[in-house]
């Protein structure tokens, strides 16, 4: 039977409330969990493990506001326990109120020193704020304390890298690499550091373009009478798209729209166009074998889903350098290609790019890049770990490309 948090003469009725408020929030009744602990803490008004477990049932009712007033309130009610700091933390990291959780965590760490999960709080705090030099040591701490993982290597890593320390971020990617072989986010930040280090040979063999970067022209699909009519058909559909956006926040798309994923609800010509995906990546794996000598062909995933989606660019449209962190082969398949891209081959107005890295703030490395003239019916495959961006032009045409992922089932 729970101990109930009340002590007074009414323990009895008081137990038995709790013990239904306590049944209710495990049932998904919050509602009714709510209204019999707001009925205890009349009772017991600061009593931090009430205030806990009302803020988390006004949290799964969307009440944010007041559920955050709540878990304040047990902090404060309880300020030696570090514990109640790490609950409010992580609430106000997740609703995105970083410099509020950042000082919580400081408070959880500081009152739970050997608790690795105290200094990994508020190391990924700092690291969301960008204080990589506050996020090091806290990281170093919850790694010492022995939190091992991919994530705290993983973050280590990209604090070095945002302060400079191109050797210790190789090492710490490193670290992450052997406990998930492949991740494309870190054989990005890898390709950096070994160019940052002056080993350009390394760095170019784990981005190479003429080995790994393969341009296809495709066949029209079963239906269509021949390229143009099917990628018009592609056009219209992705136009068309309820999700596309203008300049979505977080997307590299600059002068440009972008959608969210096709392959949901009414894919229309899309189907087609991922049955023909899954066939050049058949063609890819079949001409790029299994490298042990090779971080990115050492490992192939047993499956994948396809996340797929449009650029539509303007006249000046472009896409910064970015990667694709989630995927492990991506691509961008050419189903509008202005006049001026196509015909031009003297110009890279409009191409496609890959190799420039997005700029640390420190790096000062050159890197070596190569481009590839978009045609329509062609798609470009490459592994999700090379930096790739679109160079601008100027057009009346729209440039539409569809991009993809291929992300490993876990």
């Amino acid at each position: 039977m729970a101990a109930s948090p009340i002590k007074n003469a009414q323990n009895d009725a008081a137990q038995k409330m709790f013990e239904d408020a306590a049944a209710m929030q495990r049932q998904g009744n919050h509602k009714g969990a709510i209204k019999r602990f707001k009925r205890l803490l009349k009772q017991a008004p600061e009593h931090p493990q009430l205030l806990n477990m009302c803020a988390l049932s006004l949290a799964e009712t969307g009440d944010m506001r007041n559920a955050e007033k709540l878990l304040e309130r047990a902090a404060k009610a309880d300020p030696e326990n570090g514990e109640r700091w790490g609950n409010l933390g992580m609430f106000l990291r997740q609703n995105g109120k970083l410099e509020a959780a950042a000082e919580a965590f400081e408070k959880y760490r500081r009152l739970s020193s050997d608790a690795p999960a105290a200094h990994l709080s508020f190391a990924d705090a700092c690291h969301d704020l960008e204080r990589f030099a506050d996020a090091l040591p806290a990281y170093e701490k919850a790694v010492g304390l022995g939190a091992d993982t991919f994530l705290a290597w993983r973050n280590i890593s990209r604090c070095h890298m945002f302060e400079g320390n191109w050797q210790q971020g190789l090492d710490a990617a490193d670290n992450a690499l052997a406990k998930d072989p492949g991740n494309s986010l870190l054989l990005a930040v890898k390709s950096v550091a070994l160019s940052e280090l002056g080993r350009d040979r390394q760095a170019a063999e784990l981005v190479d373009f003429d080995r790994l970067v393969a341009p296809m022209d495709l066949a029209a699909p079963e239906g269509f009478a021949d390229m143009a009519a099917f990628n018009d058909a592609v056009c219209a559909h992705s136009l068309a798209h309820p999700s596309l956006e203008y300049e979505p926040k977080g997307k590299s798309t600059q002068r440009g729209h972008q959608s969210t994923n096709l392959a949901e609800g009414d894919q229309g010509p899309i189907a087609p166009l991922l049955a023909m995906i899954e066939e050049a990546v058949g063609d890819y794996c079949e001409s790029h074998a299994l490298d042990p000598s090779h971080e990115f062909l050492a490992q192939r995933p047993d499956g994948w889903d396809i996340y797929i989606w449009a650029t539509v660019l303007d006249s000046q449209g472009h896409q910064a350098a970015h990667l694709h962190p989630s995927g492990w082969l991506s691509g961008v398949y050419y189903a509008r290609v202005p006049g001026i891209v196509a015909a031009n081959p003297d110009s890279e107005d409009g191409w496609i790019e890959f190799g420039r890295a997005a700029k640390y703030p420190r790096a000062k490395a050159e890197h070596p890049v190569k481009t590839y003239q978009p045609r329509e019916g062609r798609v470009v495959l490459f592994p999700s770990y090379f930096y790739h961006r679109t160079i601008p032009f100027a057009s009346d045409e729209q440039r539409i490309s569809i991009a993809f992922d291929l992300i490993p089932r876990s």
